[in-house]
């Protein structure tokens, strides 16, 4: 998937505005200039638990009457709402308030039949959850998942509901949930990886009844997210008013349960708060309304990805003469590989991909093969299209170990940073439509003593818009620098920890792999295994989550 790139406010925009202004100017006239258009309204989401077929019910009103009361309480706190997800309906409640909410979408997913759900009335008694997005059906494509496909033979099944389409003006992956605390993370982890596939890149929300207090460890991967769709706000973060919460028996829970997750790159404004809606008479749960100001993405690219799915992939040079692609995860681990070059010239190919060198958002292939560097565009899909020649060396390349780096001057350029016998040295690159190309200046910014240090490219791990060089020793140390621009030299060392050559032959670094804002590292083993070492901590052989397990010997490279 190539991923769309959008320039707010353009320069083909400002251009004609300022045309129009200059041409008023020389005609001696006022000229009427466009407004700016209006920004688009936030979008608003409800949660509410409706408790329908428990003791908390409400006990005295119709299904009719109840579901007049849910609309006019609810546009009363917060208006007309966007996304509304109900949990624990029974159908005749769900039906009752499709008639009510006109011009909504309506979701819903229900099996169990309680003997609750009986005085509602309706079509069945069955029981489940319910999701409105304000819209006409045919805009709109429905997925649901059980947040467990494996527990199928429970009391109450917990689902997510999910409707993408039209919302707040922009396609958007709306969806709402009832977790459950017997499931592995409350079943986080398969709500995120759903979403990352029905969303395809599009902004995404979710709001529902998380079984979860603000400090649960199940809400750490919602706010992390997944490559496209995370990572997520919490509307309500930083506040820990209770949404579960009961007065009288049988209740005696008093705690948040209920969250609403916007995009974190495609919302900002979050706000949040809660209502008690006196639906049902043991105050089971309070209702939660939230908003989200959409925010138009910014050319989201980040550094590792070659397949547009804004995850950090890995290259793999194998034995066999071919170039793998391992597609990322966001979590540290790596999806089935395929075959993207094959043919002798891999052998003992170098591969390195950070930068895109063409200019398309794309992240290109930068490849040593024998005596001659060269550069693979990218298709946006991972595809790798023929190789061009980027710089020829007089000495050749085949005794250097050069390294895409991404930007280390800081120039906005991509960079090569090349290991050889005199030391480590750097190629400043420059962008060019019909393929990137290296300075003929390179300058040596480490000594001869880098010869045989392994060259790993983090990206920018301190902020500062260029890319740092972690350089690991023979003896294993992985020591982190920065380009010092006025000495055109390594700038002062920084100590990340160590992993012996012997026992952990291949090293990687692709950045941030697993969304915590600390660039990660990979090692192969001595084993034949893959290990993920998480960033933030020193690097030591006894840490790290094996990923991989066999087979890691066969690859000479990895990139």
């Amino acid at each position: 998937m190539r991923v769309l790139r959008r320039i707010g406010g353009s320069a083909a925009a400002r251009l004609t505005v300022a045309t129009a202004l200059l041409v008023g100017v020389l005609a001696g006239s006022p000229q009427q200039v466009a407004a700016d258009p209006a920004p688009p309204p936030p979008v608003r989401t409800v949660s509410y638990n409706a408790c329908g077929a428990h003791t908390c019910q409400n006990t005295v009103d119709s299904a009719d009457t109840w579901a007049a009361k849910f609309e006019s309480r609810m546009n009363a706190e917060g208006g007309p709402a966007d996304v509304i997800a109900l949990q624990e309906m029974c159908t005749g409640q769900y039906e009752a308030l499709r008639k009510v909410l006109a011009g909504y979408t309506a979701h819903w997913a229900g099996e169990q039949e309680p003997a609750g759900c009986g005085r509602w009335g309706g079509s069945s008694a069955k029981f489940g959850q319910a999701l409105f997005v304000k819209g006409a059906a045919a805009d709109f494509t429905a997925y649901r998942a059980l947040a467990n496909p494996d527990e199928t033979s429970v009391p109450q099944q917990r689902w997510m509901l999910c409707l993408k389409g039209p919302v707040g003006g922009r396609t958007t992956l709306a969806c709402g949930t009832h977790l459950a605390t017997s499931l592995p993370l409350n079943g986080t982890p398969v709500v995120l990886g759903n979403m990352e596939r029905w969303a395809a890149g599009a902004p995404a929300l979710i709001t529902g009844d998380f079984n979860a207090i603000p400090s649960h460890a199940a809400l750490a991967p919602m706010r992390t997210g997944l490559c496209g769709t995370g990572p997520f706000a919490e509307a309500d973060a930083g506040r820990n008013a209770p949404t579960a919460w009961a007065a009288a028996a049988p209740f005696t829970y008093r705690l948040k349960y209920d969250h609403a997750f916007f995009g974190s790159r495609d919302f900002t404004e979050l706000r949040a708060r809660t209502a008690d809606i006196d639906l049902t008479p043991g105050e089971d749960h309070k209702l939660v309304w939230a908003e989200a100001k959409p925010l138009a993405r910014t050319a989201p690219q980040v550094p590792g990805d070659l397949t547009g799915d804004l995850c950090p992939d890995m290259l793999a040079v194998r034995k066999d003469d071919t170039l793998r692609l391992y597609p990322g995860t966001g979590r540290g681990t790596f999806g089935s590989p395929r075959v993207i070059g094959s043919g002798p010239e891999w052998n003992g190919a170098v591969v390195s991909h950070r930068g895109d060198w063409d200019g398309d958002g794309d992240e290109d292939v930068v490849a040593r093969k024998g005596d001659q560097l060269l550069l693979h565009r990218n298709t946006g899909t991972g595809d790798l299209e023929p190789g061009v020649v980027m710089k020829v060396s007089e000495t050749g390349w085949a005794h250097a170990s050069p390294v895409a780096a991404g930007d280390v001057d800081g120039d906005g350029g991509p960079d090569v940073l090349a290991t050889s016998p005199t030391g480590l040295w750097l190629h400043r690159g420059r962008v060019a439509a019909d393929g990137g190309w290296l300075s003929f200046s390179a300058v040596r910014i480490a000594t001869a003593e880098w010869k045989d240090h392994e060259i790993l490219v983090p990206g920018d791990t301190n902020g500062d818009g260029a890319a740092e060089i972690w350089a690991r020793d023979t003896a294993g140390n992985i020591t982190q620098y920065s380009y010092d621009s006025g000495t055109k030299s390594v700038g002062a060392p920084t100590a990340l920890g160590g992993l012996p050559r012997a026992s952990r032959p291949l090293g990687l670094s692709l950045g941030d792999a697993d969304g915590d804002g600390q660039a990660d590292l990979w090692t192969t083993t001595s084993a034949a295994d893959l290990v993920f070492h998480p960033g933030g901590t020193p690097f030591a052989e006894t840490g790290g989550a094996t990923v991989g397990t066999g087979g890691w010997g066969y690859f000479s490279r990895l990139g």
